[in-house]
């Protein structure tokens, strides 16, 4: 009943873990896209006020 158990509970987080990378990875790519869209909406103000 020990080695279910470990063995229930091991499998368990390698699946949270692998779920928590894939959660990361999208948070991740959501605010890359979040910043390239304000980069490009603000682009002209960016390039008028510093010189870019």
């Amino acid at each position: 009943m020990t080695t279910q158990t470990l063995s229930h509970s091991a499998l368990v987080t390698q699946t949270s873990a692998s779920l928590i990378k894939r959660i990361g990875s999208a948070a991740y790519r959501l605010l890359e896209r979040m910043t390239e869209s304000a980069y490009e909406q603000y682009k002209p103000i960016l390039r008028n006020h510093y010189y870019l």
